[in-house]
């Protein structure tokens, strides 16, 4: 006689398989008393995660036609112990034969879960509209993890930031121009982020800090570093004072790790040479910092990426629009899911992942590596790796970001070491690079960024102290970036797409509107845009166009450094598609990729048909893989619902698209 399997004794063995695939997650069965008020109310399911959301599973045995009223339950409720509100659950429908499988264990890990989730969010109350998403228990770990992420949070916290970050400038700008403060302050602030004096130079230097401050307090008690309380302490007003921050900074950058983010935020700080001035605004930040600490914004990506887009008031000529974090994390799984079968890797094998390459040739605020890092960590963690154990390696050699702002580099780093922050690393593979006319000491030459690299092989940074990549530590390496031709498993990009010609040129009468940037002057301008020429001409089968603008010259630099058998994954304008000024793209990537893939959404106007904030024009995403021999020239074409794309995870197998698709066998190309 065969016994059965009745719900608890399934929710137990679902527990347990989750468990192994969460590690650093507290998975709760069959609990009571977890509903505050509602001691009867008991959660199939619980999954708490440090910093995020607490995510409830309602399952039941199929055909389950009461798990969705039972889910629907749970929302708004919170939490007895600590307080958290329930924003979303998930309903699970398990397959029948479960009931009365003897080897339970062994059947949950190869059975498939039909599976919805219910939020308390009108805009989007179910995910699938309609019907219900097939996945393994792999997946369901990942819709776990993705389900923690909290958008009400995210919204408070972007508020918090914006806010005391302005205060903060304000403040700043104000000492800065009186009779009695230092005229030279917002100069020096200015020339340590290698830009331009302005407004929105005083708001990046406080954000850096406010970053440096929220770092501050995840990895205070490790490595004897002081929190800012027993900082504070130390002032008799019960203050942050410049110098004791300053020390502590100097202490964790100097002895510890990180520089990348405190080292460039005490040089920020030094600037600030009245010390009443600078007690005022670290006082006004490490409120900010507190607050975001409160609403469980341990990651900053999210945060400081959006910020970034506020600061930036010159960022329709640097095109540098913020990938929305559901359109990276979505192009990062279509990218990460060719790569193992394409590599021949084992995500299990620590070694073997070690060994990729992963770059960003734009990183701006590192919303896309950071997007690939957490898909290839997840994989690693589905196929019993550590993770943690990685995080060095990944820091220092895996992961490779460049930028022309400084300030983007700084954040990219940021995020990357906040994901095991108190994980020290020697150095990271993140460099901001030349743009523009540079000094004499440099050679006095324009350098046009990222796209120097589609000859070169080395890339030499402006950063800070002179350094030709950030360093985590003291002994990190100084030495220039390596950046051989065909020699990254994946370039992931979301490239400007600013063009040299048309009405953008029109609106700024700039003549070259790709190179007006940074506050680059005409003759700067020009001789970049001549410095590209020279780069690219007299080369055959070249992408680029200067009417379809720097995106198409970033996919030559893409294609220069992707090694056969690795991917490029790219956010591009929809005008790629059937555009005459990228048929020198199509053809390219015709001729020398396979398992050509383009992602669109499928709704009517220019803003909700973006991948990116604020771009304002349609986009897509193309994925492909750089093919020995020749391309084959076959295109799979995905339309997605825009809703659909805020849960990127329903595309985790692109070949089982669950809703509200539509799969173009003979999409249009050429």
């Amino acid at each position: 006689m065969v016994p059965n399997t009745y719900e608890p004794i399934f929710n137990s063995g679902l527990g347990k398989a989750l468990e192994s695939k969460l590690p650093n997650r507290d998975v709760g069965v069959e609990n009571t008393g977890v509903i505050d008020g509602k001691p009867s109310l008991r959660p199939d399911i619980i999954v708490h995660h440090t910093g995020g959301l607490p995510v409830i599973i309602e399952t039941e045995f199929a055909p389950a036609s009461t798990v969705e009223v039972d889910a629907r339950e749970r929302l708004g409720e919170k939490l007895s112990m600590t307080g958290d509100v329930i924003e979303q659950v998930i309903a699970l429908r398990a397959p029948d034969f479960l009931k009365t499988d003897s080897k339970l264990e062994q059947a949950i890990d190869v059975a498939k879960f039909d599976i919805c989730v219910i939020f308390d969010n009108d805009d989007m109350p179910r995910w699938p509209e309609n019907g219900w998403a097939e996945v393994d228990v792999n997946g369901l770990a990942s819709v776990v993890e993705l389900t923690s992420l909290s958008e009400n949070c995210v919204k408070q916290s972007m508020e918090v930031l914006m806010k005391g970050v302005q205060q903060a400038a304000t403040n700043l700008r104000a000492a800065g121009g009186s009779e009695k403060g230092h005229p030279s302050m917002l100069e020096d602030i200015a020339k340590v982020l290698c830009q331009k004096e302005g407004e929105q130079t005083s708001r990046m230097a406080m954000s850096i800090i406010t970053n440096a401050l929220t770092f501050h307090m995840s990895i205070a008690g490790s490595h004897e570093i002081e929190t800012l309380d027993e900082i504070r302490r130390t002032d008799e007003q019960s203050l942050l004072s410049r110098e004791a921050i300053l020390r502590s900074w100097e202490y964790i950058y100097e002895e510890v790790n990180y520089i990348p983010i405190f080292h460039l935020a005490a040089q920020l700080l030094e600037q600030i040479k009245n010390d009443k001035i600078a007690k005022k605004i670290l006082n006004q930040l490490d409120k900010v910092a507190r607050k975001l600490a409160s609403l469980g914004a341990t990651s900053q990506h999210d945060l400081n990426g959006r910020l970034l887009q506020q600061l930036i008031v010159d960022r329709k000529y640097l095109a540098t629009f913020y990938t929305i974090p559901s359109s990276a994390r979505l192009l990062a799984e279509l990218a990460m899911t060719r790569l193992a079968p394409n590599r021949q890797l084992d995500w299990g094998d620590s070694e073997a992942v070690s060994d990729l390459r992963i770059v960003d040739f734009a990183c701006g605020t590192g919303a896309l590596l950071n997007s690939a890092y957490g898909a290839l960590l997840s994989r690693h963690r589905r196929a019993g790796g550590n993770d943690k154990e990685l995080h060095p390696q990944m820091m220092e050699k895996v992961l490779f970001g460049t930028d022309i702002m400084p300030v983007a580099t700084h954040l990219t780093a940021s995020v990357l070491s906040s994901t095991f922050p108190a994980i020290p690393f020697k150095s990271t593979s993140i460099a901001a690079l030349p743009y523009g006319h540079q000094p004499k000491e440099r050679g006095g030459h324009v350098a046009i960024g990222s796209l120097e690299l589609i000859n070169k092989q080395i890339a030499m940074s402006l950063f800070d102290r002179g350094e030709r990549r950030l360093q985590g530590s003291t002994a990190g390496s100084t030495e220039d970036l390596d950046l051989p031709h065909k020699s990254f498993d994946l370039v992931i990009m979301n490239a400007p797409f600013t063009r040299s010609v048309g009405k953008e040129a029109d609106r700024k009468k700039v003549p070259r509107p790709a190179f007006a940037g940074l506050e680059t002057n005409e003759i700067e301008q020009e001789r970049m845009d001549e410095r590209l020429r020279d780069i690219t001409s007299g080369k055959l089968g070249m992408a680029g166009d200067v009417k379809a603008g720097l995106a198409s010259n970033f996919i030559d630099l893409a294609h220069a450094k992707v090694k056969e058998g690795g991917i490029i994954a790219l956010v591009l304008p929809a005008t790629y598609v059937a555009g005459k000024a990228w048929s020198k793209a199509r053809k390219l990537i015709e001729g020398n990729y396979k398992d050509i893939c383009i992602v669109s959404i499928t709704t009517t106007g220019k803003h909700d048909r973006a991948f990116s904030a604020d771009t304002g024009m349609a986009e897509i995403l193309l994925v492909a893989v750089r093919a020995g021999g020749g391309g084959h020239g076959i295109v799979q074409g995905t339309l997605i619902s825009n809703s659909a794309r805020k849960l990127y995870w329903k595309l985790l197998q692109l070949r089982r698209l669950s809703i509200e698709y539509l799969l173009v066998r003979h999409l249009k190309y050429g």
